[in-house]
Order: structure tokens, then C-alpha cells, then sequence
């Protein structure tokens, strides 16, 4: 199976959100979901939060937890973003159709230069600012460090609160519809604020 279906033609992928902390990334029929509500389905799905004692038990199609993995050409590098003894976090930088996506949830605290470093470059970066115990200079700042071309924060408040820490005014959208070659030509570090389906 092919992440992108159509040999030479480029596809778009389609990114929309998922209740209150989910993500689904689309490009032709092969979908990425990252902590999506029960009943949403995908090809993989990326955890970023898991009791420690499922760590142990992986499942077919879904990863939680820090390691190198590549399901169906989508390259995945989940990095500890720390926790406690119930809960692991991890972070994730994934490859998926020359877009690289990065993926922070319920920050426990800020993140040091060697998990940014291992996550590396990121043109689309998921946060989600009412799940982190991070304020919203601290996230910005955070954001900043990373670099992302693009920022979509995960709530309507998270993108209230990150547009005015970071001086940005956009109304909402329903979905964000990406071209690799266009994310390339985009200059500064710009806000989406997407609709939850």
C-alpha cells in the first residue's frame, strides 16, 4: 500500500481536526491520525499520550510511544516528551508525502534542545495549548525554537490564545489543503485556525 496513490501526479493532503485533540492528515485514501476520538479509524494512528502499561502491547497500525518507524512509506520518529509514572508523552516528527509534520500534546514542561533536535525540521506543527502545562509565552517561545512554517493549534482557545501571543489575526477554517512545494515558499511561522469536526 502507497501513501500517495498515482505515480507522478502529486496529491494535496487534506488536514482537519478531530474533536477535541484530534488530527487526520489525508492524502488519497491512506490516512494519518494522531490521538483521534475512539470512534474515528485511520491507516495509522499516533498516540501521544499512553498509560505505561500498554506501552508493551503494540497494536497493528497504531504506535505510541518513543522509536523509528515507517508504515506504508509514512516515516514516523516519536521522541519522550516526558510524563510520570502512569503516562508516557511522546512527540512526533513524521515524514508523510515530503510534507514533515510535527506533533506536540499535553506538554509537561519545556522541551529540551535534544528532543528538538531529534524531532528536526518541521514545516506543520500540531499543538495543543489547553492540554499543556506551558503558559503562552512559554509556548511561543517553544514554537519559535522550532521553526514551523505553519502552526495549527488544536482548540479554538489554544488559536485565540496563540494568534494574539504571536500577533496574528485569520478567521477559521474548515480544512487546510497542502502542496509540499508550496510549504516550501512560505515565510515566517503562520497561523491556521481550523474548524473541529
Amino acid at each position: 500500500m502507497k501513501s500517495n496513490a498515482g505515480k507522478g501526479k502529486i496529491k494535496s493532503m487534506v488536514i482537519s481536526l478531530l474533536g477535541p485533540s484530534g488530527v487526520r492528515c489525508q492524502v488519497a485514501d491512506f490516512s494519518l491520525l494522531v490521538d483521534p476520538p475512539a470512534k474515528k479509524k485511520g491507516d495509522l494512528v499516533l498516540e501521544t499520550e499512553a498509560n505505561v502499561d500498554e506501552i508493551d502491547f503494540p497494536e497493528e497500525g497504531r504506535i505510541r510511544g518513543a522509536g523509528e518507524y515507517e508504515v506504508a512509506g509514512v516515516k514516523v520518529r516519536g521522541v519522550d516528551a516526558g510524563g510520570d509514572k502512569k503516562i508516557f508523552r511522546t512527540a512526533y516528527a513524521v515524514r508523510f508525502d515530503n510534507i514533515r509534520l510535527g506533533f506536540l500534546n499535553g506538554l509537561s514542561g519545556q522541551l529540551g534542545q535534544s528532543v528538538l533536535d531529534k524531532l528536526g525540521e518541521i514545516d506543520v506543527l500540531f499543538i495543543n495549548p489547553e492540554f499543556s502545562k506551558l503558559n503562552s509565552k512559554e509556548l511561543a517561545a517553544l514554537i519559535k525554537k522550532v521553526e514551523p512554517r505553519i502552526l495549527v493549534p488544536m482548540t479554538d482557545k489554544g488559536a485565540k490564545t496563540l494568534l494574539e501571543e504571536l500577533g496574528q489575526k485569520t478567521s477559521k477554517e474548515e480544512k487546510l489543503i497542502l502542496k509540499a512545494k508550496e510549504i516550501s515558499g512560505e515565510e515566517g511561522i503562520k497561523v491556521v485556525w481550523l474548524k473541529s469536526e
